[in-house]
């Protein structure tokens, strides 16, 4: 039995928390013990929503937030550590942006020999690309294994003999999850009030401006509704909508804007939508991308993004320079592209190594190597 202690998730379900709830989902647990060291205090709505996510037993364990009271938060974290490092085989470290190496140094300084660190972004934001650099010089010094989502993250969190040892480890769902469903489709419709033959474009992520860029989508919107006034603009998450909603009143379309909050269903959630349009200002292999594919969905992104390609539909030939114009005819002339042959897609995503049990098998070898 290997005991795995799993860091680096905010209280917050976004992708990074998603893709490790699903392998949990799908890991042996004859063989493997996790356990979540989670920041902050306790939140009830995030709580209730990731022991939904979780079909296996969960143990959290919380420790302060770094920021505003560092050295007390420290030594609180170094005390948890001197205490349970003992019980850990493994610490298993995820993170968008290098922003910090401290679970890394105390996992060595109290004893865990397998120490992890998973690299799940490929840029970073302003604050990340000043310490980022920085910590990136010493992650070799702390942690053992060097693990990334694709080849651009690699690139990204890695330089030197930690990037030649750097391993991708497939972000993955569970495509049945996520095939499209005519049903699920129109009853969506009827709960949101969306008339028949509406376009409708949307996506899927947490309400985070400075990564997710939503107000690029509203201001797209905006010129899409010109051409195709019977149309809507869905956002699936949570957050605070008061920018966005305040945004779409200045562009005149706030009548069409739809925030649904936080949903565990996300795979029934794709089917309302038309067309995925995901113009982040940076990600790592987004997962939402491969969900939005199992659906069918034809997808809108940005080419400056990681790609992750695997249906014929995936678009990302504009740049966030381009004019909301360009993008929103770009929309349009997707907005009949769903692929509805579900086995055709569940046989393209298993191909391209996204399917889950068998990235699940694939990560539990690599907890197992010395």
């Amino acid at each position: 039995m290997k005991r795995i202690l799993v860091c680096g998730l905010v209280p917050d379900v976004g992708g990074l928390e998603k893709i490790v709830v699903d392998f949990y989902n799908h890991i042996d647990t004859s063989e493997f013990e996790l356990e979540f060291l989670l920041q902050g205090s306790e939140d009830v709505e995030f709580s209730n929503h990731f022991k939904s996510l979780c079909r296996n037993p969960l143990v959290v364990h919380r420790i302060p937030k770094l920021r505003p009271h560092t050295k007390q938060a420290l030594n609180e974290w170094d005390d948890f550590f001197k205490k349970n490092a003992h019980r850990y085989d493994i610490l298993w470290s995820n993170q968008n942006g290098l922003t910090h190496l401290e679970f890394l140094k105390l996992a060595k300084k109290y004893g865990i020999e397998k120490r992890i660190v998973h690299g799940h972004c490929a840029t970073a934001d302003k604050f990340y690309r000043f310490i980022h650099p920085v910590n990136r010089l010493f992650v070799g010094k702390y942690a053992t294994d060097f693990w990334a989502c694709g080849v651009e993250a690699a690139n990204h969190f890695y330089r030197g003999k930690e990037r030649n040892k750097a391993l991708v480890v497939n972000n993955a769902i569970e495509v049945e999850q996520f095939l499209y469903n005519e049903e699920i489709r129109e009853k969506l419709r009827k709960e949101y009030n969306i008339p028949e033959n509406c376009l409708v474009v949307g996506q899927v992520s947490r309400l985070y401006e400075k990564q997710k860029n939503q107000s690029f989508c509203v201001k797209v919107f905006s010129e899409l509704v010109k051409k195709e006034p019977n149309s809507r603009l869905v956002f699936i998450g949570r957050g605070d909508t008061t920018f966005l909603t305040n945004l779409a009143k200045e562009y005149g379309v706030e009548d069409k804007v739809i925030f649904t909050g936080l949903k565990s269903n996300v795979g029934e959630m794709l089917n309302l939508l038309d067309v995925f349009f995901f113009p982040s200002n940076f990600e790592g292999l987004p997962i939402v991308l491969v969900e939005a594919q199992a659906n069918g969905l034809p997808v809108v992104t940005a080419n400056h993004l990681p790609v992750a390609r695997i249906l014929e539909n995936y678009d990302n030939s504009l740049s966030l320079k381009d004019e909301w114009k360009l993008w929103s005819d770009k929309i349009l002339s997707v907005r009949d592209g769903r692929i509805l042959d579900n086995e055709y897609v569940l046989k393209k995503i298993s191909e391209h190594g996204y399917e889950i049990k068998f990235a699940t098998r694939q990560l539990e070898k690599l907890f197992e190597q010395e």
